[in-house]
């Protein structure tokens, strides 16, 4: 099944229960100034909630473009992560949703989209303690889970740090109070297999790659005052149920990576036909195909909605972040010039049904951010290989050290892949235990 099957599917499934599409919203909204939206229906929600007296209905549903920033250095590294992605959201206001929203979910996912109950495993909130506030096991959504047949192996109890939602300060609208709404979420798995299991033991949760999830159910029905030292029920309690497109669509085709899904899939293979022969690390190849695509497409979509140029500061420092990405990647897989990016956008956004996009002005402005950022990341880049060249003269024939892979990476600005793949050039090999020691440290050091 191809994205917009699976997006069809969705928002059918709730439109027949009497949800009302909303429209989707900017990435650039002024309740997360320093970055972009990240989550389905936060946005919207806080404005429905801000307009609760002109709501017309309690049921929504909607489609939206996530962008998480603090997973752009998660890309390319296991088989499920994007720095975006797309998100389906349903919604709806009042208390007592929670069977409801449950039942509607297990529906959709093994009736509509046929995803296999057996493989299905799900996670629930088992009870803790919230800043001196005891919460209840959330008994209601477990008994809701067992009455549709799921075995009690299968659904998982887990405590305050995974099952339940609290509204960070990014999703907070500008000029919130400092009460922060909050609730149990429970969430759906699929079951991999014991062959991408970490132990006998192994369960969601664990972080492994057996256990993908690819649903989350929010109940909110509170909201966290630490200034008063309340818990307090929501005047306008809600449930909210996501699904992540991309990952349904891993399950679906059953593919290894989101990356292997149909439509990365030929994105990927287009951009095959730009790199040089250039022998490298598989592992390399892979990743570096993987994250140049994700970062491009990020950029089509934040850039589509007004993203600024590459700078130094919140959304600016994001753009650089991703285009220096791109850059680096380009390098690795040593393709010339700029002259993939037109081909590739333009896929991009026909194969992701991207309507919103005016393709020439997207390709315009992507082009034009690269390329000034490109003469000063050539720049830096042919400073930090020199670095190199004297760290290697220094060395007498031994490989870089962990602390001085960090040294070129944070004080020249060479990323640590570039280094990897010119140790390579010479024969040398690349020392990633004695870099993720260093790394650490530094990164330990920085934040005191």
């Amino acid at each position: 099944m191809k994205f917009h099957e699976i997006r069809r599917q969705f928002l059918d499934h709730y439109a027949n229960s009497g949800f009302t599409l909303l429209p989707r919203a900017s990435m650039l909204h002024p309740s997360i100034p320093m970055s972009f939206v990240m989550s389905a229906g936060l946005v919207q929600i806080e404005t429905s909630l801000a307009n609760a007296a002109d709501r017309s209905g309690n049921r929504f549903m909607l489609r939206q473009d996530c962008f998480r920033h603090f997973d752009i250095n998660t890309v390319g590294k296991d088989d499920t992560h994007l720095s975006l992605f797309e998100m389906l959201g349903a919604f709806v206001f009042g208390p007592d949703h929670q069977q409801e929203m449950i039942a509607h979910i297990w529906d959709l996912a093994t009736r509509r989209l046929g995803i296999d109950p057996g493989r299905i495993w799900v996670t629930y909130f088992s009870g803790g303690q919230l800043d001196g506030h005891h919460l209840p096991e959330d008994c209601e959504t477990l008994n809701a889970w067992l009455a549709l047949g799921l075995p009690r192996e299968r659904v998982t109890g887990l405590g305050i740090g995974h099952n339940f939602w609290q509204q960070g300060g990014s999703s907070l609208p500008t000029g919130a109070e400092t009460a922060k709404k909050c609730g149990p979420n429970t969430e759906l798995f699929y079951d991999r297999g014991t062959e991408h299991a970490c132990g006998r033991q192994c369960r969601p949760g664990c972080g492994c790659a057996r256990f993908v999830e690819f649903s989350n159910s929010l109940f909110i029905s509170h909201e966290l005052d630490p200034a008063a030292n309340q818990l307090r029920p929501l005047a306008d309690p809600f449930a909210e149920t996501v699904i992540g497109v991309e990952r349904v669509g891993m399950i679906l085709q059953q593919v290894p990576s989101v990356f292997n899904t149909t439509h990365y899939h030929t994105i990927i293979d287009t951009l095959e036909t730009y790199r040089s022969a250039d022998k490298l690390p598989d592992h390399l190849t892979i990743s570096s195909k993987r994250v140049l695509v994700d970062y491009l497409r990020a950029l089509c979509v934040l850039v589509s909605d007004g993203a600024p140029p590459p700078g130094k500061n919140g959304r600016e420092r994001i753009i650089r972040l991703l285009v220096r990405g791109i850059l680096t990647r380009k390098a690795i897989l040593k393709i010339k010039g700029l002259d993939f990016l037109p081909t590739l956008i333009e896929q991009i956004v026909t194969i992701f049904h991207y309507s919103h996009i005016d393709l020439s002005t997207v390709t315009g402005k992507i082009d034009m951010y690269i390329a000034s950022e490109a003469s000063r990341f050539n720049k830096t880049i042919r400073n930090g290989k020199n670095e190199l060249e004297q760290l290697l003269s220094q060395n007498q024939g031994e490989t870089l050290t962990g602390p001085q892979i960090v040294y070129l990476e944070k004080e020249k600005g060479l990323p640590h892949l570039l280094t990897a793949s010119e140790l390579k050039k010479k024969g040398l090999s690349f020392n990633i235990q004695g870099y993720k020691t260093e790394l650490n440290s530094w990164g330990k050091q920085k934040h005191h």
